[in-house]
């Protein structure tokens, strides 16, 4: 019975890992060096808060010259310093990116109470080339802000109003800036639902697909992020 139990734990959390995987859409050029991302590397990730669902995506691109050398592939071998709570994943998933295609990193979950600080997110690559491997880092800075309570997601400097809270199968939002994405998690950091509403203030979100309990709405206009807890009946 217990081999039973751990064998379906595991088949669980490999499906897990299978449907959190990024979408691979390539967002700079690479003029210099052997590659480019976006976010650039040495700069911030968006930030995060102990206890609220988080959600961001790395797209890199890999060049195909390095100096006289031609660029193989690059593999990731892994990612270090993420905060506890988060996790990540790879699209390719096996890590290896070719030259001259692209990649993206989804980075997702929860950050754990205690977990507030300033992190050096790392991926740590192998670069084949015609002349060996060299590796190399991707360093990017995350900083994971402390949570208030319950009541700092309904007051914040942004206006972002949700009604109805509890919600049964809509959810309207409003604000006082333009809305470019929104993306509803679960209590667990997975990624529920996602919208694209490009220039829109004012929105409903259909949440007919989506199981009662505890989830997290998360608006951004491209450069502020904002987030909001309700609950669906």
């Amino acid at each position: 019975m217990k081999k039973a139990l751990l064998f379906l734990s595991l088949f669980v959390a490999g499906m897990t890992c299978l449907q959190a995987q990024c979408t691979i859409t390539p967002s700079c050029s690479v003029t210099t060096g052997a590659y480019c991302s976006t976010p650039a590397t040495g700069s911030s990730l968006p930030n995060a808060t102990e206890l609220v669902a988080y959600n961001t995506v790395i797209q890199v691109t890999l060049g195909t010259m390095i100096g006289p050398a031609t660029i193989n592939s690059a593999t990731v071998t892994s990612v270090t310093g993420l905060p506890s709570g988060l996790s990540y994943s790879i699209n390719p998933s096996n890590g290896v990116i070719n030259g001259g295609s692209s990649a993206c990193m989804l980075i997702t979950g929860t950050p754990a109470t205690g977990s507030a600080g300033t992190y050096s997110v790392t991926a740590n690559v192998t670069v084949n080339t015609s002349f060996g491997s060299q590796p190399t880092t991707l360093i990017w800075t995350l900083t994971v802000s402390a949570s208030t309570g319950i009541a700092n997601l309904s007051a914040n400097e942004t206006n972002l109003m949700i009604v109805p809270n509890p919600a049964k199968s809509e959810l309207n939002l409003t604000a006082d800036f333009h809305f470019q994405k929104i993306r509803v998690f679960d209590a667990l950091g997975n990624l529920s639902l996602a919208q694209e509403v490009n220039g829109l203030y004012k929105t409903t979100l259909d949440l007919g697909k989506l199981n009662s309990g505890i989830y997290f709405v998360q608006v951004t206009d491209g450069n502020k992020v904002v987030t909001r807890k309700f609950i669906k009946e």
